[in-house]
C-alpha cells in the first residue's frame, strides 16, 4: 500500500513540475514548508482540491477513497494525452487504477449523479410605471387602460374590423397602464436521468413591495408565486412540450392557429395529445396517425366551457395511378349534427398542374378555426373548384373556377391570376421587381400590385403600384429610405429617415414622413447609456381614420455591476395626435427599471 501511495505521489509530481507556483490555495500549508511549492503546483494542476473549509490537512492520513479520487484525476490527464506522461508512468497509473478499481467506480457513479440536475437562471427586482392619457385611451383586460402601440395599424388581424374588443389583444399590439414594484425569479432546470431529459423554464413572481400591487390587479403582495412554466420533457417514447400559446395547426376548422393551446402537448411516433385550459375553456385534442397501419389518421377535439363542442373525424392521403388524393370527413356537436366531407385531387403533368376539390359542409361549428374574412372556414359550404397552374420562367399563372353555395349566398366565379413572388423577383438593371395580378371574370373584380426595390447601401428606393377596384384603391407610391450606422467619438448612431409620396386614384398627393435616431454610448466597461427619438407624420396608407402625427422619445442607463449582475433604468414618452379625430389622441409616459442577478 505504501509503495502504491509513493508511486502515486511521484506521478503527481510529473504533472506539476512544469507549472509555475501561484498563491497558496490552502491556509494550513506554511510558505516555509519544504513541500509548499509541490502542494501549490499539484493544486494548480487540478490534482489536489483540499477540503470544503479551504484547508489541506497536511498531517492527516489519506483514506482509500481519497487516493482513488487522486488516481481518477491523473487518469483524466492520461486520457487527454498529456505530453508529460511516458510509458512507465502509464503503467504505474494503470496499477493504481487496478488497486482502487472499486473506489473509482463509486466515484464515477457519484459524478454521474451530480450532473443529473442543472439549474441556472436570473433573479432580481423590477419597477414599472406606465401612465396613459387622452381620448384615445381604451378599456382593456381586467379593467386596465390600453392604447395602440402603433396607432397607424389598429387592425391587428387584417380583417377590416377596427379595434372593438380591448380584452382580445397581444402585448405586442397594445401598451397597458400598470404600476408595480416586484421581486422575480426565472429558473432554467435541466434534468437528464435514466433516459429522460427535461428542460424547463420556470418563472416566479410576487412579493410586491409597498403599495404597489393589490388583489384587484391579481397581484400578491406576500410570497413569491409560480407565474409561468414552459419547456419540454423528452423520453424514448414521447416528447412533451409545456407552455402557453402552443399550436397544433391541424385543420382550418380544428385548432388552426399557432397559439391555441395553453397547457401540454404530447408527441409520439404516431400520436399527438393536447391538454389545455384558457380562462374557463378547457381543450382536449387527440390525433392518431396510420390507424390500423393504414394511411388513415383519426382526430378528436373537445372544447369544454359553458357549452361543449366536440369535433371528430378521419383524413387520408394516397397516390393512385399517379394522382394524389386527399380526403377527410368530420362531424361536430355532442350529437354530431354538423357534418363535413372533402375530397381533393391533384395531378402534375409537368407543363401544368391540375387540382380539384369537392366539399359538402353543413351546420358545422369548428374549434378555434380560421376566422380570416376572405379565406377562413365556412360552417356551411357545398360545391367544387378546379384549378390549373403553370410556371413560365418566374411567373406563376393560374386559372381557378369555383362554384359554391354558402349559408347566405352562392358564388360561381372564374379567376385568372399571375404572380412573381417576392423571394424570387426579376432583376432589371439592378432593380428587384415582383407583384401579382388577379381578375374575376364574373364580378370583374381586379387586383394589381407591383413593387420595385433598389438597394444602394444605406439608401433604399421603393416604387409601388397598388390597385383594387373593390376598395376604390389605385395608389402609386415612391419611397426613399435612409438608414446608415456610424460611430462618432465612441457614440454608436443609427439614424433613419423615410419619405413616401403617394398619389391616389384621383391623383391627389399625400406625403408620409418619418425620421429618428438611436444612440448608444459605453461610458466605461460597466456603464452604458442609450437614447432615441422617432417622429412620423402619415397622411395615407394607414388604417382608416388613423392619419396623424406620432412621436416617441426614450433614454436609458445600464450599470453592469459584475459579469452576472446588472442594474438599469429606462424612460419613454410617446404622443399621438390624430389628423381628423381627437377622440383617438393619446400620450404615454413610462419608467421601468430594476436589478437582476444571473446564477
Amino acid at each position: 500500500m505504501k509503495k502504491l501511495i509513493t508511486s502515486f505521489l511521484a506521478l503527481a509530481l510529473v504533472f506539476t513540475l512544469t507549472i509555475p507556483a501561484m498563491a497558496n490555495p490552502f491556509g494550513d500549508v506554511p510558505a516555509d514548508h519544504w513541500a509548499y511549492d509541490a502542494v501549490n503546483k499539484a493544486a494548480q494542476a487540478g490534482l489536489l482540491e483540499g477540503y470544503g473549509d479551504g484547508s489541506y490537512k497536511p498531517g492527516q492520513d489519506l483514506t482509500r477513497y481519497e487516493v482513488a479520487a487522486l488516481t481518477a484525476r491523473v487518469l483524466e490527464k492520461v486520457e487527454t494525452g498529456d505530453a508529460e506522461v511516458n510509458k512507465e508512468v502509464v503503467e504505474a497509473i494503470n496499477n493504481l487504477a487496478n488497486e482502487f478499481n472499486k473506489e473509482l467506480a463509486q466515484i464515477d457513479q457519484k459524478l454521474a449523479n451530480s450532473k443529473v440536475v442543472t439549474i441556472f437562471g436570473q433573479t432580481g427586482v423590477e419597477y414599472k410605471d406606465v401612465e396613459l392619457e387622452g381620448n384615445g385611451v381604451k378599456d382593456g383586460e381586467d379593467g386596465k387602460s390600453v392604447v395602440y402601440k402603433d396607432p397607424f395599424t389598429k387592425d391587428f388581424d387584417d380583417d377590416d374590423n377596427d379595434y372593438v374588443d380591448a380584452s382580445n389583444y397581444d402585448d405586442d399590439d397594445m401598451i397597458t397602464a400598470e404600476e408595480y414594484f416586484k421581486h422575480f425569479a426565472d429558473f432554467n432546470v435541466n434534468v437528464d436521468k435514466d433516459g429522460m431529459i427535461a428542460d424547463l423554464d420556470i418563472k416566479a413572481v410576487g412579493n410586491y413591495f409597498g403599495n404597489y400591487g393589490n388583489d384587484e390587479d391579481g397581484m400578491n403582495e406576500s410570497a413569491l408565486e409560480l407565474d409561468e412554466i414552459s419547456g419540454s420533457i423528452t423520453t424514448e417514447d414521447f416528447v412533451a412540450t409545456i407552455g402557453d400559446e402552443q399550436g397544433l395547426e391541424w385543420k382550418d376548422y380544428l385548432y388552426f392557429n399557432d397559439d391555441d393551446i395553453d397547457g401540454v402537448i404530447f408527441n409520439s411516433e404516431n400520436a399527438q395529445i393536447a391538454l389545455g385550459k384558457r380562462d374557463e375553456v378547457r381543450d382536449i385534442a387527440v390525433k392518431y396517425d396510420n390507424l390500423l397501419n393504414l394511411p388513415v389518421n383519426a382526430f378528436v377535439g373537445i372544447e369544454d366551457s359553458t357549452d361543449r363542442n366536440v369535433v371528430a373525424g378521419l383524413d387520408t392521403a394516397f397516390n393512385l395511378a399517379g394522382i394524389e388524393f386527399a380526403g377527410e370527413v368530420a362531424a361536430n356537436d355532442t350529437d354530431f349534427e354538423g357534418q363535413l366531407a372533402r375530397l381533393g385531387m391533384s395531378k402534375d403533368l409537368g407543363f401544368v398542374k391540375l387540382e380539384g376539390n369537392l366539399e359538402s359542409t353543413e351546420n358545422f361549428t369548428g374549434i378555434k378555426y380560421d376566422t380570416d374574412e376572405d379565406d377562413g372556414f365556412e360552417g356551411t359550404k357545398k360545391g367544387y373548384d378546379v384549378k390549373a397552374t403553370t410556371t413560365l420562367d418566374k411567373v406563376e399563372l393560374s386559372a381557378l373556377y369555383e362554384d359554391y353555395d354558402y349559408a347566405i349566398e352562392s358564388e360561381s366565379e372564374t379567376t385568372l391570376a399571375a404572380e412573381v413572388k417576392e423571394d424570387n423577383p426579376y432583376t432589371i438593371v439592378g432593380v428587384d421587381v415582383f407583384g401579382n395580378y388577379e381578375y374575376a371574370l364574373e364580378s370583374e373584380e381586379e387586383i394589381r400590385y407591383v413593387e420595385a426595390n433598389k438597394d444602394l447601401g444605406a439608401v433604399a428606393l421603393t416604387g409601388i403600384y397598388d390597385y383594387d377596384n373593390t376598395d376604390n384603391l389605385a395608389d402609386k407610391v415612391v419611397e426613399v429610405a435612409y438608414a446608415p450606422e456610424f460611430n462618432v467619438r465612441g457614440i454608436k448612431l443609427a439614424p433613419t429617415a423615410k419619405v413616401a409620396a403617394i398619389y391616389d386614384i384621383d391623383n391627389n398627393q399625400s406625403i408620409n414622413k418619418e425620421a429618428g435616431v438611436d444612440a448608444t454610448y459605453a461610458v466605461n466597461d460597466k456603464v452604458t447609456v442609450s437614447g432615441g427619438y422617432a417622429w412620423a407624420d402619415k397622411e395615407d396608407r394607414v388604417d382608416d381614420g388613423m392619419e396623424g402625427e406620432f412621436t416617441t422619445a426614450k433614454a436609458g442607463v445600464e450599470y453592469k455591476v459584475t459579469d452576472s449582475a446588472s442594474a438599469k433604468i429606462n424612460f419613454e414618452k410617446a404622443d399621438y395626435v390624430n389628423a381628423t379625430n381627437d377622440a383617438e389622441d393619446f400620450n404615454t409616459q413610462s419608467i421601468t427599471g430594476g436589478v437582476s442577478i444571473d446564477f
